[in-house]
């Protein structure tokens, strides 16, 4: 064998057992957050009314505040946003309030909460919208960027009204 063609795979090798680690070491760093996310889903579709998922959220603000909401279709093909509690362990709440389901169409949408933020703050930037608990109701949880300030705005998932003032993050 040429020297050439043992230097090319011996570098191809490299480069596939490179590929290989890095695989391994992602599935390993994600499977806790894999695992809790295929528990919110079991837990939405027994308790939650949900016959199939489209998209799940992870959601923490704050202690005792650790949600993973669900949307999907119930069996009668309507869309249903459902909001399961987890423990500081990680692992869906016990009892009759730890899962909650509500149609969509009693609540905001995200294309409907996008839109409202748009016309709200126009120069604003969307970093981040999803649904989450704040102060006990549920909410759209809005990560943004507006002239130079970040910040955090939380709105009402039933009405869309702000709770409370935005938490404006300091400058670095």
């Amino acid at each position: 064998m040429k020297k050439k063609t043992k230097w090319i795979l011996l570098s191809v090798s490299g480069v596939l057992l490179l590929l290989l680690g890095l695989q391994l070491y992602y599935s390993y760093v994600m499977k806790d957050t894999w695992n809790e996310e295929r528990m919110a889903i079991l837990a939405a579709k027994q308790h939650g009314q949900l016959v199939s998922s489209d998209k799940t959220y992870k959601s923490v603000w704050g202690e005792d505040n650790n949600y993973w909401v669900v949307s999907g279709k119930d069996k009668d093909n309507q869309v249903r946003m459902v909001w399961v509690k987890f423990t500081d362990d990680n692992v869906p709440v016990e009892g009759a309030d730890a899962v909650q389901s509500v149609l969509l169409n009693t609540g905001m949408s995200e294309a409907v909460m996008r839109d409202q933020i748009r016309n709200e703050m126009p120069g604003a930037v969307i970093k981040r919208l999803l649904p989450g608990m704040y102060e006990g109701e549920y909410a759209w949880q809005l990560q943004y960027e507006n002239n130079g300030q970040r910040g955090y705005r939380f709105y009402r998932f039933q009405d869309g009204n702000a709770i409370g003032n935005d938490i404006i993050l300091p400058n670095q």
